[in-house]
């Protein structure tokens, strides 16, 4: 068993079967949903194949996109994780928030516990994030985590920029 990461404000916790319908408001709003993919809220069918993926990789590789937990009162405010990406062999680190929790440091905070877990626990040498370029706040997150630019890219039919950092640039910028 694989004890959650726990950030100040935050626990990562792996999915349950039923955790699915406390994504479901996240996953189905506008606004959440604007920079992902087509930019269109889920279905309920969809939302539950992503915890079931997550629930499976997590069996599998003893990593997902974790649940993300806030400590002071206990409700889901989204999810960061760690899940390959598809068609590139690499890993890639990614978040969601619900719109409450939006520019609070909490991607952030979420993203350094879980790229720490991926290089320390996980045995990573790399890991990599993608954004549409238009998503200024995820891009600022890759930023704020040390990752540097790459490549434009088309990923699944959208383009996409894709920052990375090694093992070694996350260590350096760790503090003394």
């Amino acid at each position: 068993m694989i004890h959650p990461l726990e950030t100040e404000r935050l626990r990562l916790l792996p999915w349950g079967t039923d955790d699915w319908r406390e994504l479901q408001p996240i996953a189905q709003d506008r606004e959440v949903m604007r920079y992902i993919s087509n930019g269109q809220p889920w279905t309920d069918e969809r939302i539950r194949e992503l915890v079931d993926r997550q629930i499976a990789g997590f069996a599998q590789r003893g990593f997902c996109l974790w649940r993300l937990l806030h400590k002071a009162g206990g409700q889901m405010v989204g999810f960061c994780g760690l899940q390959p990406l598809a068609g590139t062999g690499e890993i890639e680190i990614g978040w969601w928030l619900g719109r409450a929790w939006w520019a609070q440091g909490l991607a952030t905070e979420a993203a350094r516990a879980t790229m720490s877990d991926g290089f320390s626990r996980v045995g990573l040498e790399r890991i990599v994030a993608i954004a549409q370029p238009e998503n200024r706040a995820s891009l600022h997150v890759m930023e704020k985590l040390g990752m540097t630019f790459e490549s434009e890219t088309t990923h699944r039919g959208f383009r996409v920029v894709l920052c990375a950092i090694t093992r070694l640039a996350w260590e350096r910028s760790l503090p003394d």
